[in-house]
């Protein structure tokens, strides 16, 4: 077996590696998606693959988002004919988002290459964890990585089972900031442990970025959000958030849920709206979800709703009837306040008991909530303000000092959301000297600086993406095993430069604290195919081969696998 990493390599979008084994016949793909925002996107995108696509036997995905899965259509309409192996989340989540970006990409795809696509799942159970054939001697395996619904790490397994000669390779996806009993989202499930592997691929996104403790506590960001809403019924304004369709808006609107139940009376006039089309299909969609469960031989377990959902409401998860009391707790996120099929939440605390449907069906127009004089919250697309909904909102809503625009994540300097956060500090006297002017792209909107009276908040602890301890803690975090790393070689991906060799730095010097001698990567286009079989070992004795594989889950007796490997 041997890999080619085709992206990202020193970039952060647009994951594809390639793995072969030309003596089984095997070559298939691990992720295959769009570069995002990167100077290059135009011609990753619309390249020439380096291999024939209808040679690809088939994918694996990590998960929904466009940088992992956007090519995938693409893929078909060169030639690709194969399965895609995803969970069931992930290819519902896609296929949204494939035809609503069709229109901005009609070189790329068409109707027709999204119909193509052979979405498998598989049916072994449980689904995480368990090992999947996609061949003779040739497995797959999917673990949560806490990053949105249906993300997976996803790990080959290849040769005879259970015998030494059997090799691994894991590919953490995008890992979220969930350790077990630390899970920051509000929603999703901790990471799962990777386990033991021959190599680990793993990202590198945040690498370099080791947030503050604040920025994890959960109650933390739903104060913030709450002191927002309480500034917006005082001054009768709006609250407007510009966020992300999947995964994002979903947390927002949760946090959103929580506050209103927690004090009713306080928030019984305000207006909630979420005008997102994009984010709106997904929620209806993915609704269904939420009640599924996972068992293993000692629990059974929602699959992806974490433990926060259950602490908040006063539910246990080892509760029948509290597991479909929290799944149902998420339905009414999905609800209008207007359905009058709602019953409410039969257990739990006092919150439980006021959980209800809070979002508004009749989103008004601009030019009536201008003369309304009713606090409004209004949730909507794009995170980055600059299209969407939230370009139809922003231009309106910035001229009164009444009005709060509050971003949830990372936006870029040069879009609108970071243009604004940029002026976020500077008092109206000054804005009203400033000469500038803000344009949103591929539009003729704009608004000059000086009419900017708005206040500019950044709500933080949102984001889906771990930072470095959350990474250390992901490719080491077999703890009951004596932390043993997630694989012996690591290459590291998926991150501009910066962020890669920050990353190698605190892993190598983690590592080496732990007592490990881990071989770490950073794999570049002159890489070129790497080989995954052993060196020099073809006439190795089998019994001493076996031993060495025991030995090596023993860390503390790394000496004596050294001297036996001399």
């Amino acid at each position: 077996m041997e890999i080619k990493f085709i992206g990202p390599l020193g970039k952060v979008t647009g994951s594809c590696t390639w793995m072969r084994d030309n003596e089984k016949g095997w070559s298939f793909l691990i992720d295959c998606g769009m570069q995002q925002g990167e100077i290059t996107a135009d011609q990753w995108n619309h390249q020439e693959w380096p291999f024939d696509p209808a040679e690809i036997q088939f994918i694996v995905l990590t998960h929904a988002h466009m940088d992992h899965s956007g090519l995938i259509p693409s893929l078909y309409e060169s030639g690709f004919d194969g399965k895609v192996y995803c969970t069931e989340e992930t290819a519902a989540i896609a296929e949204i988002q494939y035809k609503n970006s069709m229109h901005l990409s009609p070189k790329l795809f068409k109707q027709e290459n999204i119909d193509s696509i052979k979405w498998c799942h598989f049916k072994r159970e449980p689904l995480l964890g368990s090992y999947h054939p996609v061949d003779q001697d040739l497995f797959v395996q999917f673990l949560r990585t806490g990053h949105i619904l249906g993300a997976v790490s996803a790990s080959i397994f290849w040769g005879t089972p259970r015998s030494p000669e059997q090799r691994s390779i894991v590919f953490s996806g995008d890992i979220g900031p969930q350790r077990e009993d630390y899970e920051t989202l509000p929603t999703i499930r901790h990471f799962m442990n990777p386990g033991k592997h021959n190599y680990a691929v793993m990202e590198s996104t945040y690498g370099s970025i080791n947030r503050e403790d604040m920025e994890k506590d959960p109650v933390i960001r739903r104060n913030q959000l709450k002191t927002l809403i309480d500034r917006i019924i005082s001054t009768q304004g709006t609250l407007v958030i510009p966020a992300f369709a999947l995964g994002r808006s979903q947390d927002i609107l949760f946090d959103l849920h929580t506050i209103v139940a927690d004090n009713p009376e306080q928030y019984d006039e305000v207006d909630f709206y979420y005008d997102f089309p994009l984010g709106r299909e997904i929620l209806d969609e993915t609704r269904r979800f939420w009640p599924k469960t996972e068992s293993n031989p000692k629990k059974t377990r929602l699959m992806w709703l974490g433990k926060q959902v259950f602490n908040l409401l006063g539910l246990t998860n080892i509760h029948p009837e509290h597991l479909k009391e929290a799944a149902k707790a998420m339905d009414a996120i999905s609800l209008y306040k207007e359905n009058s099929k709602w019953e409410g939440l039969l257990e739990g605390n006092q919150i439980a008991h006021n959980w209800k449907p809070i979002i508004s069906r009749n989103i008004p127009s601009r030019e009536k909530l201008a003369s309304s004089n009713r606090p409004t919250v209004i949730v909507t697309g794009s995170g980055n303000g600059d299209a969407g909904r939230a370009a139809y909102w922003l231009p309106m809503l910035l001229t009164n000092k009444n009005n709060v625009v509050a971003t949830t994540g990372f936006c870029g300097a040069n879009t609108i959301c970071g243009k604004l956060l940029s002026i976020r500090g500077l008092p109206i006297p000054d804005r009203r000297m400033n000469g500038n002017i803000i344009h949103w792209p591929n539009s003729k909107q704009s608004i000059a600086i000086a009419e900017i009276m708005a206040n500019i908040e950044e709500i933080k602890g949102y984001s889906a993406h771990g930072d470095q301890e959350d990474l250390l803690n992901w490719v080491l975090c077999n703890a009951k095993e004596g932390y043993l790393p997630a694989g012996d070689t690591i290459f590291l991906q998926h991150g501009d430069d910066r962020n890669r060799h920050a990353l190698r730095d605190a892993l190598s010097s983690k590592s080496a604290a732990l007592g490990m001698d881990v071989d770490i990567q950073l794999p570049g286009e002159e890489s070129g195919w790497i080989s995954l079989e052993p060196e020099g070992n073809n006439g190795e004795d089998k019994d001493l081969k076996q031993l060495l594989s025991i030995l090596k889950q023993r860390p503390d007796l790394k000496q004596h696998i050294e001297s036996l490997a001399k």
